[in-house]
C-alpha cells in the first residue's frame, strides 16, 4: 500500500499543487521556476543509462519521479492557460502516472537487483529524445532558426508551383513563430510543433538506446529521419493550399487531415524501423511485461 500511495500519490499531490501554484503566474514565470525541473530529471536518466553497478537504478528512479513531476505542471498550460486542449492534456495526466510507474519498476530493479533491458532502453531513448527537443524549444535561437528554416522551405514548395507565398521574419513571445503570407495576407504561422522536431527526436532517441550494430542504427536514421523532415514540409504547403485554395478550414487542414497523414506515415516509417532493428521490438514489448515481475502494488490488484 505504501508503494502505491508514495509512487501514485505523489503525482496527484503535483497535479493539485502546480494547479494552485501556476494560476495567476506568467508563462515565463512559470517556464523559469519547471525548466530545471525538467532538466535535472533528464540528466538523471541519462546518468542513470550510462552507469554501471547497481545504483544506475536508483538514479533513473530519482530522474523518472522527477520528470514526472515536471510533467505534472503541464495540464495547466495546456488547457486552463493554453488553448483549451484538453485531449493533449488528458493524454499529459495520463503519461505522469505512466513516468511514475516506470520510476517505480526502477524502484523495485534497485532493492532486487534486477537487469531489466526495456527500462535501460527507455530511459536512453528518453534522455536523448528530451534532451535534443527541449534544447531546441528552450533557446529561442535554436528554435527560432529551425522554424524559419522550415517555414522558407515550405514557401519553397509552394512557390515552385507558383502560388504567391512568402515567409514573414522571425516572432518572439509565448511561442516563437513565424508567419507566412499568401497573396499579401497572413495565412499561417509556423511554430515549433511544425518542424517535426517532436516526431525526429523520438527516433533518434531510439535508436540511439537501442542495443544494435552502429551501421542499422544509421540505416534507419538515414530512412526515417530525413524522410519525416521532407513529409512535414509537405504537410505545411498542403495545408496553406487546402486553406487558400479549397477555403478549408485550419482545423480541418492541420488537426484532421493533416495529423491522420502524419499519423500513417509514423506507423509506416516505424515498421521501416522495426524491420531494420528488429532489438526495437523486444524493448518496446518489454515494458509491457513490466506488471509481470508483481512487485508490491501489481499485488494489490492481481491476486
Amino acid at each position: 500500500m505504501r508503494h502505491a500511495l508514495f509512487f501514485f500519490g505523489l503525482p496527484t499531490f503535483a497535479l493539485i499543487s502546480f494547479h494552485y501554484l501556476v494560476w495567476n503566474i506568467s508563462y515565463e514565470t512559470f517556464n523559469w521556476l519547471t525548466t530545471p525541473i525538467l532538466f535535472l530529471g533528464l540528466i538523471l536518466l541519462g546518468i542513470g543509462y550510462f552507469m554501471k553497478g547497481i545504483k544506475k537504478h536508483f538514479i533513473r528512479f530519482l530522474g523518472w519521479l522527477i520528470f514526472a513531476i515536471y510533467w505534472a505542471s503541464q495540464p495547466e498550460y495546456l488547457y486552463y492557460k493554453g488553448e483549451g486542449d484538453i485531449v493533449n492534456a488528458i493524454f499529459c495526466i495520463v503519461g505522469i502516472y505512466f513516468l511514475s510507474y516506470i520510476s517505480y519498476h526502477e524502484y523495485l530493479s534497485y532493492k532486487r537487483g534486477e537487469e531489466i533491458g526495456s527500462l535501460k532502453f527507455l530511459a536512453g531513448a528518453t534522455f536523448m529524445a528530451g534532451i535534443i527537443y527541449f534544447l531546441i524549444q528552450k533557446i529561442d535561437f535554436l528554435s527560432g532558426f529551425l522554424i524559419k528554416t522550415v517555414a522558407e522551405q515550405t514557401v519553397w514548395i509552394l512557390k515552385a508551383f507558383n502560388y504567391p507565398v512568402r515567409a514573414g521574419g522571425i516572432e518572439y513571445g509565448k511561442y516563437v513563430s513565424v508567419p507566412i503570407y499568401y497573396d499579401g495576407g497572413e495565412t499561417v504561422r509556423i511554430i515549433l510543433a511544425c518542424t517535426g522536431l517532436q516526431s525526429m527526436a523520438v527516433f533518434i532517441g531510439v535508436f540511439f538506446a537501442v542495443n544494435a550494430d552502429l551501421n542499422r542504427k544509421l540505416k534507419a536514421f538515414l530512412i526515417t529521419v530525413p524522410t519525416i523532415y521532407l513529409l512535414n514540409l509537405i504537410r505545411n504547403a498542403g495545408v496553406i493550399y487546402g486553406m487558400e485554395e479549397f477555403g478549408l478550414s485550419f482545423y480541418t487542414m492541420h488537426n484532421v487531415i493533416g495529423k491522420l497523414g502524419s499519423l500513417m506515415a509514423l506507423i509506416i516509417l516505424a515498421f521501416i524501423a522495426f524491420d531494420i532493428l528488429p532489438e526495437l521490438y523486444d524493448g518496446v514489448v518489454g515494458l509491457f511485461n513490466l506488471p509481470k515481475r508483481r512487485g508490491p502494488i501489481e499485488r494489490m490488484f492481481i491476486k
